[in-house]
């Protein structure tokens, strides 16, 4: 491998674990990011993370303070938004599509909702099967890839979802409409299964406007 192909490797891998850590929040909004801590933290070179560190400026997860240093971004409201719309028209005509299919196989998203099961009282564990869970639909359907468009747009509305997943009750409620969800589909109710899922995908954002009134200190300054 050539030293320019290792070196974007390595920020790649440096761009996953970090914008993972701000995700899930492990770095806070507002956080300072050290060079040297994360440099010795992920074993590399300034190099690839000040790419990794470029690319979620881009992404506005961090902000770049020239003089002052570099910091976890406050949740971008808007974002959260364009995301929330962007996925309530992209998985509403999917699911849609799929109720139209008949004696349709969903083994796969199934067998993702007894995973779930499983991973009720970890919300760090039933988070990665809910988009699967998500993205085996799209697959489904045959629009894989409309599912990577929607990842590569919510990484703002995962860090509400991850405020929000430790609620009581929060993770067994999504787990019913997942179920609700399937069960619609597979009896061709597309109205039902519509239904189901706008309540599912609205949670997030209704809970980030109530957020923005409690915690506005977590959302970006223009908010």
């Amino acid at each position: 491998m050539s030293a320019t192909r290792r070196r974007r490797s390595l920020a790649d891998e440096v761009y996953d674990q970090l914008r993972r850590m701000i995700v899930m929040l492990e770095l806070r909004p507002g956080e300072i990011l050290v060079e040297k801590e994360l440099c010795e933290r992920f074993s590399v070179s300034r190099t690839p993370l000040r790419e990794a560190v470029l690319r979620l400026a881009e992404n506005g997860l961090v902000t770049v303070a020239p003089q002052h240093g570099t910091f976890v971004a406050g949740i971008d409201a808007r974002a959260v938004r364009q995301a929330h719309f962007l996925r309530s028209n992209l998985e509403i005509p999917v699911i849609r599509q799929l109720c139209a299919v008949p004696a349709i196989d969903l083994a796969e998203p199934r067998g993702l909702l007894v995973r779930q099961r499983l991973a009720e009282n970890d919300f760090i564990s039933f988070m990665p099967l809910d988009d699967r869970f998500h993205q085996s639909l799209f697959a489904l359907a045959g629009m894989g890839e409309l599912w990577g468009l929607i990842h590569s747009r919510k990484a703002h509305l995962d860090r509400v979802r991850f405020l929000q997943g430790p609620q009581d009750g929060k993770v067994p409620t999504l787990i019913e409409e997942h179920q609700g969800i399937l069960d619609a589909v597979a009896r061709s109710d597309a109205q039902g299964a519509e239904t189901v899922l706008r309540k599912h995908i609205a949670g997030a954002v209704l809970y980030m406007e109530e957020l923005l009134l409690l915690r506005p200190d977590l959302f970006a300054a223009t908010e």
